[in-house]
């Protein structure tokens, strides 16, 4: 049935490390399950604010790393300049995203997707900025927590995050790390 082989792909997202945090040796850090669904919760919590539509929002950021259960999750942006590759990456996942979705005859979804791929709506440029935040969010956690310092995530994040709302969540996270 390939709706059971649709969950158990959509399942390797909860064993899957997220790499920017492996790479800087962040001990047991989340999964990308764990990333989508605080990002998820976020969008809920805050997409009202903004008036974006909150259901839109949610699917978009529980979508929108998906197809890193075929792909990995692959980097694209590292201190405050995307890589090389990031292009490459963007069509692996694409590619990914659309497989996946066919299982599930889920054309809606890869829609979605493609939708926060190319940052057309209000929807997906606000959940890519949520994206990011909870990213800011979660370095900041793990600060607190050891003795790592991860400043490029947020000069990252700074650089990307303009939504007033969202901006003010960072500020706020910026001012408890000092």
């Amino acid at each position: 049935m390939k709706l059971i082989s649709f969950f158990e792909i959509v399942g390797e997202l909860k064993t899957l490390k997220r790499t920017g945090w492996v790479k800087n040796n962040v001990p047991n850090p989340e999964s990308v399950a764990d990333h989508s669904f605080r990002t998820a919760v976020m969008a809920m919590v805050l997409a009202p604010k903004i008036g974006a539509n909150v259901e839109k929002s949610i699917k978009i950021a529980l979508i929108h790393d998906i197809g890193e259960a075929k792909v990995g999750d692959l980097i694209k942006f590292e201190g405050k300049s995307f890589l090389p590759d990031a292009n490459e990456k963007i069509q692996k996942e694409k590619l990914a995203v659309q497989e996946i979705m066919e299982m599930i005859d889920g054309k809606e979804y890869l829609e979605l997707f493609n939708e926060y791929v190319e940052n057309k709506t209000k929807e997906a440029q606000f959940v890519k900025q949520v994206d990011k935040l909870e990213r800011a969010l979660q370095a900041y956690e793990y600060e607190k927590k050891t003795s790592i310092k991860l400043q490029d995530f947020f000069e990252s994040t700074d650089v990307l995050v303009k939504e007033p709302i969202l901006r003010e969540i960072l500020d706020e996270i910026e001012k408890l790390r000092k």
